[in-house]
């Protein structure tokens, strides 16, 4: 037992040398912008929803979860309106994979989660590298009880950036659902390594 705890040591180490997931500059300055609009309108739904999905796709998770939550909390009937207003949007622009993302919640938003999956395919379409739709697919398909398909999407974005922590931790729980331990521990581990230093 104990030297293949050092083997796995030696492994999460090589592989912790590779570059981890950072955000890029063109998306640290929308994550900016979005965070100013909400200083500014504090109270309005479209502004917080709007910054929890940039907040979605850069690494801020339980962050834009709580700003998501709040923009019904500012107007209960947003969910409804959320998702029209984003359903025009994408009609008016339909290669835009930001407002793309945003549909997507707004589907999930409104309890119709095979739409959001097809919207998050659409991001994958528009830009291939956006590990962060692969995780929102694999985390929607694991509340469907799709444990598989979940693991797979998990698996297809890591291969894009293994150093993403929410897909560690996603598959982890992944390998637990299929009663595979040691799977699930070593990626537990990674994704808390990964946390560890910020990514």
């Amino acid at each position: 037992m104990r030297k293949i705890l050092l083997v796995a040591s030696c492994l999460l180490f090589v592989i912790g040398c590779a570059d981890a997931w950072r955000i890029t500059p063109d998306l640290a300055k929308e994550l900016k912008e979005k965070q100013a609009a909400v200083k500014a309108r504090p109270n309005d739904p479209d502004a917080r929803f709007d910054l929890a999905i940039t907040m979605a796709y850069t690494n801020n998770i339980p962050d834009g979860w709580n700003n998501l939550k709040k923009t019904v909390e500012l107007d209960p009937n947003y969910k409804q309106n959320g998702l029209e207003l984003y359903i025009k949007k994408v009609t008016e622009n339909r290669n835009d994979w930001r407002l793309r993302f945003r549909l997507a919640f707004a589907y999930y938003f409104n309890d119709k989660k095979k739409d959001a999956i097809r919207e998050l395919d659409n991001v994958i379409l528009l830009e291939p590298g956006n590990v962060w739709a692969y995780g929102y697919i694999a985390l929607i398909y694991g509340e469907l009880g799709d444990i598989d398909l979940a693991m797979k999407y998990t698996q297809n974005g890591l291969k894009l950036d293994s150093n993403v922590a929410a897909l560690h931790l996603l598959l982890s729980e992944g390998y637990y659902k299929k009663n595979n331990s040691w799977g699930g521990f070593l990626e537990r581990v990674e994704a808390l390594r990964l946390k560890a230093l910020g990514y």
